[in-house]
């Protein structure tokens, strides 16, 4: 069973996942990315 982006909702393969954590509410939520939205992710944290 493989697993689904949070963002895009495109299969990713097991060698393609990253975990990631978000912070909302006051609640950490551990959520999966394809490499694609990933990177993106990460472009958007270093500003």
């Amino acid at each position: 069973m493989s697993e689904k982006c949070f963002y895009c909702s495109n299969d990713i393969e097991e060698n393609q996942l990253h975990l990631v954590s978000f912070i909302t509410s006051n609640e950490e939520r551990n959520e999966s990315l394809c490499d694609e939205c990933y990177q993106e992710w990460l472009h958007g944290i270093k500003g």
